[in-house]
């Protein structure tokens, strides 16, 4: 029984000690959210639509990679993502 006590204590440690980390990366993660500008949690659809303010229709992809979804692609990978996936954008 003796055995079984000391196995369950050092259960309890590891247990403890992987409790503690989760605990830890948590509070680090809510500490940094607030990094995450607030336009990284807009849907999809919301993004878009923002998107099809940003410049005049039509749009011509041979023009310039400097303007329309080629320049919002350059912002970020979700941002590349969304406008080059777009065939409303091109």
């Amino acid at each position: 029984i003796a055995d079984l006590d000391r196995s369950i204590e050092k259960l309890e440690a590891s247990l403890a000690a992987v409790k503690k980390e989760r605990d830890e990366t948590i509070a680090f993660r809510d500490s940094h959210l607030a990094l995450f500008p607030p336009i990284h949690q807009l849907p999809t659809e919301v993004l878009v639509e923002i998107f099809h303010l940003t410049f005049e229709k039509p749009y011509n992809v041979f023009a310039s990679s400097r303007s329309g979804p080629w320049l919002l692609g350059k912002v970020c990978r979700r941002w590349r993502q969304v406008a080059w996936s777009c065939p409303s954008l091109w």
